[in-house]
């Protein structure tokens, strides 16, 4: 009798943490930046815009042995969580910032391609993968310069990860992304000529 309890409880836990896959989740990004305190920018006045390009507003699904599952989605208007990170992180290089207007002698756009969830599978795990990227458009002087910014994980998986799981997997895609922006020293020495 020990031994069917020992060789069953593992096997409704498992089963019971799979339930989860089908309960939409609604995630919180809030994501982190290292960026250190620099006078790169000397003062200079960047207006900033971000734009939500994702062809999909959903973050992704939820996945089980069998494919997809629920959705997960924010409530959050992700270009706003972005634009708060891109002025902070600006502030911290020296830069000021200032609300988008056509015709600012130093803007920077930065369009938000990809954030997202998904998963796989495989024999003995699942694979769990975040990606993001971002697009820099920065104009300075007339003069313009673009680059693209990717950041993408798979981690393997035996149990379907928990919401909060999933939130943190999110969130670090994310600020992986927003970290190799401001890794640009290119980019941000365009904006400070």
């Amino acid at each position: 009798m020990r031994r069917f309890v020992g060789a069953v409880l593992p096997l409704v836990a498992l089963v019971l943490l799979s339930g989860c896959a089908f309960v939409a989740q609604e995630a919180t990004l809030r994501p982190t930046l290292q960026v250190g305190v620099t006078d790169l920018g000397h003062g200079a006045v960047v207006a900033v815009r971000v734009v939500d390009e994702r062809p999909d507003k959903a973050l992704g699904h939820r996945g089980t042995a069998y494919g997809k599952a629920a959705t997960i989605t924010t409530s959050q208007d992700v270009a706003a969580v972005v634009r708060e990170q891109i002025v902070a992180g600006l502030t911290r290089k020296g830069f000021a910032t200032a609300a988008f207007e056509p015709g600012a002698v130093r803007t920077l756009k930065v369009e938000i391609r990809f954030l997202e969830y998904s998963t796989s599978t495989g024999f003995w795990t699942g694979g769990v993968h975040t990606k993001a990227t971002l697009k820099a458009i920065a104009a300075n002087g007339g003069r313009e310069f673009e680059n693209i910014y990717r950041a993408d994980n798979e981690e393997r998986v035996v149990i379907v990860p928990t919401a909060e799981r999933n939130e943190e997997l999110l969130n670090a895609a994310l600020s992986k992304v927003l970290d190799q922006l401001f890794q640009d020293r290119e980019l941000l020495t365009f904006l400070a000529r």
